[in-house]
């Protein structure tokens, strides 16, 4: 649009309007129409309904859109990416860091009309892109801490002349793998001892002597831990309570620095001890939560490690007695190699326009599976799921 610039000039008492000579050009904006437009459906669904994998699986999948209208498509990309970030503050500064354990790239085939240049058109309906990649055997755990994670997750962007691209993200969790058969020092027992006052500096009441064994020090997830424990109260105060915790202790790393926190996952308490009096925990069990395993090896910015610590903690104004011994926490248990993971059907090679595209299985027994929801139970993820608005680049 274009706007001529006027201006009125007096002349021997007369007024008229001279034009400047000057003109603006005036361009409407215009938004352009994308193709997400054309999209009623775009969703990328796994063949495991809890999108969880055991390091060194095949991952199955298939992204499905629904069009309205017929769209000129010129590739279909998958990304599968596997990314450590941890960041925390100081008292200077922000550190922060950040590694990938995963990549996988590719380009998806296109069936539709094929057009004089490179792409298709894809009529309106709905449409199938198959995918599978493989973890890496030593593929690290996903996990999800206050100050780090790792996290997993495939993306999936259709490339269309001009752009924008409609591109859709899905999550996924990643078991890595631990073999306690190969830790050399997984299957000795573990113990600790402890001689402490009880009382303030001004008031020493007496002393507490406490102990703790474990049978061994490597557990697979969803193990018990049996723990035995011994505390003689040799003060005149009483002992208020006792308890045992098992407790994740998390290191991050960046290039200036390191940051650790703790976190306990499981308490089992028993109650007060009199002066003079012992407490013992014979055989006491605490069981293992679903949790990333020790170490995190494939990450070298987050490090998970686990204890087992007895807190003893007097009645009044007395710091509490603490007694810590370190464990193992893996996937493949003592003396058993053999992992039982459940199997998936891969893809089925013909898709039918008027099949339902979930669970998309080709066995009728397969469908049977989806009802054992107490079997889906002992396959959680290894770290609490991420929330729906969580960032994904």
């Amino acid at each position: 649009m274009a706007l001529d610039i006027y201006d009125d000039v007096t002349v021997g008492g007369q007024t008229c309007r001279l034009c400047l000579g000057i003109t603006l050009f005036l361009w409407e904006k215009q938004e352009p129409v994308g193709d997400m437009e054309q999209l009623e459906k775009f969703q990328i669904i796994f063949n495991n309904p809890l999108a969880t994998y055991h390091a060194g699986d095949t991952v199955f999948g298939y992204g499905w859109i629904v069009l309205k209208n017929s769209m000129f498509v010129q590739t279909v990309c998958l990304e599968a990416i596997g990314e450590a970030k941890v960041e925390w503050m100081t008292s200077s500064d922000i550190q922060a860091s950040d590694e990938e354990v995963f990549n996988y790239t590719t380009v998806l085939p296109i069936k539709g009309e094929k057009d004089t240049s490179d792409g298709a058109v894809l009529h309106s309906g709905s449409h199938y892109f198959p995918f599978e990649f493989t973890l890496p055997q030593k593929a690290p755990s996903s996990f999800k801490g206050k100050h780090g994670r790792l996290r997993y997750f495939a993306r999936m962007t259709i490339c269309t002349p001009g752009g924008p691209h409609p591109t859709r993200t899905s999550k996924f969790a990643v078991i890595g793998c631990l073999d306690l058969n190969n830790e050399p020092d997984a299957a000795y027992p573990v113990e600790n001892d402890t001689f402490e006052t009880v009382g303030s500096f001004c008031c020493i009441a007496g002393t507490v002597t406490a102990s703790i064994r474990l049978e061994k020090k490597g557990f697979a997830l969803r193990d018990a831990i049996p723990v035995y424990a011994e505390i003689k109260n040799l003060s005149t105060r009483r002992i208020s309570h006792t308890h045992v915790s098992l407790i994740q202790n998390v290191t991050y790393y960046s290039y200036r620095g390191r940051f650790s926190e703790s976190t306990t996952l499981v308490t089992v308490r028993k109650g007060s001890i009199v002066p003079r009096g012992k407490q013992t925990w014979q055989q006491e069990l605490i069981s293992i939560p679903t949790a990333p395993p020790s170490h995190l090896r494939g990450c070298k910015i987050i490090d998970v490690q686990y204890s087992i610590e007895l807190c003893i903690k007097p009645s009044g104004f007395a710091r509490k007695v603490k007694l810590p011994v370190d464990i193992l926490i893996g996937t493949v248990p003592l003396s058993d190699k053999t992992i039982k993971k459940s199997s998936y059907h891969p893809l089925p090679s013909n898709v039918e326009e008027k099949s339902i595209p979930y669970p998309f299985f080709e066995n009728p027994s397969d469908k049977a599976y989806l009802t054992d929801m107490g079997y889906l139970q002992h396959m959680l993820p290894t770290a609490p799921p991420w929330e729906e608005d969580a960032d994904i680049p």
